[in-house]
């Protein structure tokens, strides 16, 4: 696992080729049966993965950390997060997969995955482990997801989307682990960067720079960028404009500001600004997103 991050190689939902744009779901027996076998290489993905295992042993490596794959586990993996599963039999389970765009369009909250101690990008990132008596909800769901996403004709994404939400609410439910009393987070490097996304989700319409946030936690900008691709494979850089281009779709989507009234709530000076800015990360303008996004 002496990996850089540079070696490990990201996949991008586009790439899965999938029926649906924004959400995917497939039998781990499946998966497994596809590739003889065979272990994955350590990879990341652009978009969110729940990894939902019924039985199975093997081992799983999450940001460089081993863990044991286990009966009755969840693994929730974020973007940009490096993994690698090897297993030692055919397993039984699910993998979910979905986009930001999928929990935009469905209302899924950032608070909500955030809430969730299991969807870490930073610190451990242990599996959430199930009880036989939760076990039947968590197959009732995952099982439901699969028979509305091959028969519905229409909505069949926000009955989908509403099953997801309902996963994740029973394992937050059920995570045991909290921020406060998880000894990892006493480290420099996870308080730095903890206490860097707490502040970018309060300033990031009025602070674009790392600097901004190097300012307020005492560091230099290139300490900053260095400790949170570190610890997440991305740069502070990155976690600022992602934060900037998630805010704007919620917006193109769910509202009819306008682009030039957009870019000044998230602390653009011009509209041309934001507008190149949102293109150069998504390759689309603004308008383009929204008239796409909503058609879709």
């Amino acid at each position: 696992m002496n990996m850089l991050h540079k070696d490990i190689k990201t996949y991008t939902f586009a790439e899965m080729a999938q029926q649906y744009s924004d959400f995917a779901l497939k039998r781990m027996e499946v998966v497994y049966r596809a590739s003889n076998g065979a272990p994955d290489v350590p990879h990341r993905h652009d978009y969110y993965t729940i990894i939902f295992i019924e039985k199975g042993k093997g081992t799983h490596f999450v940001d460089f950390k081993e863990y044991n794959v286990e009966d009755r586990t969840i693994y929730f993996i974020l973007p940009g997060q490096m993994h690698q599963l090897i297993l030692t039999a055919e397993p039984i389970g699910w993998v979910i997969t979905f986009t930001d765009q999928f929990l935009i369009a469905n209302s899924i909250s950032e608070k909500m995955i955030n809430d969730i101690f299991l969807f870490n990008d930073y610190g451990q990132s242990p599996p959430l482990p199930v009880s036989e008596s939760d076990l039947v909800i968590y197959k009732s769901l995952t099982e439901q997801m699969t028979h509305f996403a091959s028969s519905l004709e229409t909505y069949t994404l926000e009955a989908v989307g509403s099953l997801v939400k309902l996963f994740l609410i029973q394992s937050n439910n059920h995570c045991s682990l909290r921020k406060s009393n998880n000894p990892q987070l006493i480290e420099t490097g996870n308080h730095l960067l903890r206490t860097f996304k707490q502040s970018l989700n309060k300033k990031y319409a009025s602070a674009h720079m790392v600097s901004d946030y190097a300012d307020e936690l005492a560091v230099t900008a290139d300490y900053l960028n260095k400790t949170v691709k570190n610890l997440t494979g991305r740069s502070a850089k990155d976690h600022i404009q992602s934060k900037l281009v998630i805010e704007a779709k919620r917006s193109l989507l769910f509202s009819n500001v306008s682009s030039k009234e957009l870019a000044y709530e998230l602390g653009f000076e011009e509209s041309a600004h934001f507008n190149n800015f949102f293109k150069k990360i998504t390759g689309q303008t603004p308008s383009e997103f929204r008239i796409l996004a909503r058609q879709s």
